[in-house]
């Protein structure tokens, strides 16, 4: 008996149990020092400026199912719906590839979003990845992990993430999927070279 499926279906129970609701990210309050973020994802990321503890994040990006490239799922609609554009400079890194999810592949693939936001700066901001899970047609998956880093961004400044699943090679040129959590700096206009920012571990400890 395959209980790769049962597995599978266990798992996402699970998850589905313990994942916290979408709050939309809420914007610092006028006068407060802040920096641009742009999130680019084809799963799910979520922020907040950090506290010491996990788990009451907003949500930042999340990737909605689209058939045939440009026709969204209404049962997995991509949020914010119409992702703000603040006028940053032009993004480092490529598009992030389209791909099935885990469960109810009819409903279509998962897809790039990218929003912008104001962030807060000169504080500790937490960034979390939750996790991605890549169906098949067939009883395999694959997943990238949950992951929660704290970055302190500077006033006046552009910072990039590029969080979710993309697919390539290693350093000895294995191919496969990859799940990246990069974020950095933004340099001047076509500037080609992002510097990459400085992170430490969220605390493994649950908000109250």
């Amino acid at each position: 008996m395959d209980l790769k499926p049962l597995a599978l279906f266990c798992t996402l129970l699970l998850s589905a149990c313990n994942h916290q609701p979408w709050v939309p990210y809420v914007e610092p309050t006028p006068g407060t020092d802040t920096a641009k973020l742009r999130v680019i994802t084809n799963g799910e990321v979520r922020g907040a400026r950090y506290s010491g503890c996990v788990g009451n994040e907003q949500g930042l990006a999340k990737a909605g199912r689209f058939y045939d490239g440009d026709k969204p799922s209404i049962n997995y609609p991509q949020s914010p719906l119409v992702p703000a554009q603040l006028g940053m400079a032009p993004r480092v890194l490529p598009k992030m590839p389209a791909y099935l999810g885990g469960v109810r592949m009819a409903e279509g693939e998962y897809t790039e979003i990218v929003a912008e936001y104001q962030v807060p700066a000169g504080a500790p901001f937490l960034l979390v990845r939750e996790e991605l899970s890549v169906g098949s047609y067939g009883s395999t998956y694959s997943k990238c992990p949950a992951l929660s880093r704290v970055y302190t961004f500077e006033k006046g400044r552009q910072y990039e993430a590029y969080v979710g699943m993309v697919y390539g090679g290693d350093a000895d040129g294995k191919m496969g999927m990859r799940c990246p959590f990069f974020v950095y700096e933004l340099q001047a206009l076509n500037a080609s070279i992002p510097r990459a920012m400085p992170s430490v571990p969220a605390a493994d400890r649950a908000c109250p």
